[in-house]
């Protein structure tokens, strides 16, 4: 698919869109241009991203590129 729907994080507004994007030529491998309109999906993918985590039951683990690690867990607890 050429234009695939795609899920990005806007670093300037800690803002996440889903939109269509293109490949950018001549920028880094990877690199993607939205095309059109985007929607910010920001409480609905952290949402999504809770629930999953808490089905799963189990920390996702994910290496940054400066060596540390990044831990995703959830924690339930009482309503107060």
């Amino acid at each position: 698919m050429s234009n695939p729907i795609t899920v990005g994080l806007s670093t300037i507004t800690n803002t996440i869109f889903a939109g269509r994007s293109k490949e950018r030529k001549g920028l880094a491998p990877g690199s993607r241009q939205w095309v059109g309109e985007r929607f910010d999906v920001t409480d609905d993918a952290c949402h999504a991203v809770a629930m999953h985590l808490m089905k799963a039951g189990e920390t996702v683990v994910y290496d940054l590129p400066d060596g540390k690690e990044l831990h995703l867990k959830v924690e339930i607890q009482e309503a107060k």
